[in-house]
């Protein structure tokens, strides 16, 4: 954000692409408005709205999520890509590319595409524009070589555009079985050389963020079925589905069915909806690319169920505690977290069994399904990847339904104020998250 209200203040930039993967546009949406210093207008494929507020000059932002920019549609004989020629015509000055260690594979479509894209916008643009910023915070397990695809997006003057030259000038492969393997790099100190004079390094330490808290809301929406499904609930105290009748006896009981309702799952542990359960996977997807390890707080057994298989399907070493576990498994789970792994590793905690006596400095990212319905457990919970030995900034994110109960919760817990006082006050106002 500092660097574009930088660059629009000397009059360079007024239009902004930032390129993300389509869990974190929220977060971009968020980063924006908490952030940016000057008047801007935001906007996605899907719709429009202004960001922050301010003097100075007026900068518009575009969100597009990598994986649909360049998806590619089949029209006759030709593959085309509307949505990256959409962004085209849109002219940036500047593109961001965030996780951009996602074009890591000079073969990939992503980067291919996203290369090309940026050649064709610099024949019309004056002084190098677009400008390209990469943001990652992801290691490198090829080295040098996970580099070249990037930084030709960012500038082909620097490592160049063909991948088989930058190969044959500073990649040596092994003989026999490790004849695909590599073993070493040539001049080191020319790539040196060159990443640094195009490139920041900054660690947690250094930018005074070790141990920092930072809070973010990945919203989910609900499936039109579902939601209408919710709003009889509140109204009816009942509903129907494929499955069944889902009924409540009173608003405290209705609460805890809209609260099941939000995370997918009915009582008997049937599933209504998947939709918080995409955004886990993509979410933890990212992670696990991150090499970053993760908490996951579910408040009841079918979400634990489901959070646990979804983050082994990610690539994650994972672990469950809950009521279910011998005390032995708790133990190695917990273990498991106690300093950071030597793999990225998740452990799915229902609420109560991981919310306390734990120092699990070893993740920095905690991740809430569904909210705790108490502010003890809460509170206990965020300090599980706190303390003295964390060396960096923590993260919370928590999945809310939109226009649910799912909001009232995080919020009252935020604000250390009973759920339950709001809720009896007024019903219809907290179960739609609108207090």
């Amino acid at each position: 954000m500092d660097y574009c209200g930088i660059l629009a203040l000397k009059g360079e930039v007024k239009k902004v692409l930032i390129l993300a993967p389509r869990i974190a546009i929220p977060v971009w949406e968020g980063q924006i408005e908490k952030h940016f210093p000057w008047l801007c207008e935001c906007e996605s494929f899907e719709e429009s709205w202004y960001g922050a507020v301010g003097g100075g000059p007026r900068v518009k932002f575009f969100l597009a999520g990598r994986e649909e920019t360049f998806r590619r549609v089949r029209v006759g004989a030709k593959y085309l890509r509307p949505k990256q020629l959409e962004l085209e015509r849109w002219r940036p000055d500047v593109i961001i590319l965030d996780e951009s260690h996602e074009y890591k594979r000079p073969g990939g479509v992503g980067a291919q595409d996203c290369w090309r894209m940026v050649r064709r916008l610099r024949k019309f643009g004056a002084r190098r524009k677009p400008y390209v910023l990469l943001l990652s915070g992801t290691p490198n397990p090829n080295g040098w070589l996970d580099l070249f695809a990037p930084f030709r997006i960012m500038d082909e003057r620097i490592l160049g555009t063909n991948v088989a030259d930058f190969k044959e000038d500073h990649v040596v492969y092994g003989h026999g079985k490790r004849k695909w393997t590599i073993v070493k790099y040539r001049g080191t100190k020319r790539l040196d050389r060159l990443v640094r004079a195009h490139s920041t390094t900054v660690h947690a330490e250094e930018a005074g963020l070790a141990n920092v808290q930072f809070f973010e809301q990945i919203p989910i929406r609900l499936p039109d079925r579902v939601k209408q499904m919710y709003l009889e609930l509140v109204e009816e105290f009942m509903t129907e589905w494929e499955g069944g009748v889902i009924s409540a006896k009173n608003s405290g009981v209705r609460r805890l069915r809209l609260l099941q309702l939000c995370g997918g799952f009915t009582t008997d542990g049937d599933q209504v909806h998947d939709a918080k359960v995409k955004a886990l996977r993509d979410y933890c997807a990212v992670l696990r690319e991150q090499e970053e390890s993760v908490l996951v707080y579910c408040r009841f057994t079918a979400e634990v169920e489901a959070a646990t298989e979804t983050l082994k399907s990610v690539g994650l070493r994972t672990f469950r505690v809950d009521g279910t576990v011998s005390r032995r498994d708790r133990r190695v789970a917990t273990d498991a977290l106690e300093s950071r792994p030597s793999e990225p590793t998740a452990i799915c905690f229902q609420v109560q069994a991981g919310s306390r006596a734990l120092e699990l400095v070893g993740a920095a990212e905690t991740v809430y399904y569904s909210p705790p319905d108490g502010w003890v457990d809460y509170f206990q919970s965020l300090k599980r990847t706190q303390g003295p030995n964390q060396r960096r900034p923590v993260r919370y994110t928590h999945l809310l339904a939109r226009g649910t109960v799912d909001v009232s919760v995080v919020q009252n817990l935020q604000r250390k104020e009973d759920a339950h006082a709001h809720l009896f006050e007024n019903p219809r106002r907290y179960l739609e998250g609108m207090i």
